[in-house]
């Protein structure tokens, strides 16, 4: 599956309705921009029931990494883990589509998390 399938699969999954096409756009066009909504108004992209939510990923799990204005990355959740806690916001999208893991910025840093 590309990363264009698994960004689309995951907003449909996942992403608040009103927000599901323009996730997409941000992702691979404007990371930065998704970035600071991940950071600062994460509320606008995913539904409050994945607010202060727990995941499971596999060490070896393959993931999309949206981190500080860069491109969707692929790495895998043990690469991740390094970055978990920092503070400087992050999204995590297993490559199936099925579960996330994301980060507010800064000290006291929210968490949001889903699975499917």
């Amino acid at each position: 599956m590309s990363h264009v399938e698994t960004l689309q699969l995951f907003a449909a999954a996942f992403v608040s309705k009103p927000f599901r096409e323009r996730f997409v756009h941000e992702a691979l066009k404007k990371p930065g921009k998704l970035h600071e909504r991940v950071c600062h108004r994460i509320e606008e992209i995913f539904a409050p029931q994945y607010k202060n939510g727990t995941v499971q990923f596999n060490p070896e799990e393959p993931c999309l990494l949206l981190g500080v204005r860069q491109s969707p990355q692929e790495t895998t959740w043990n690469q991740v883990q390094g970055q978990v806690g920092l503070g400087a916001g992050l999204l995590v999208i297993a490559l199936s589509a099925t579960k996330f893991y994301a980060e507010t910025e800064g000290p006291g840093a929210e968490v949001w998390a889903g699975e499917r």
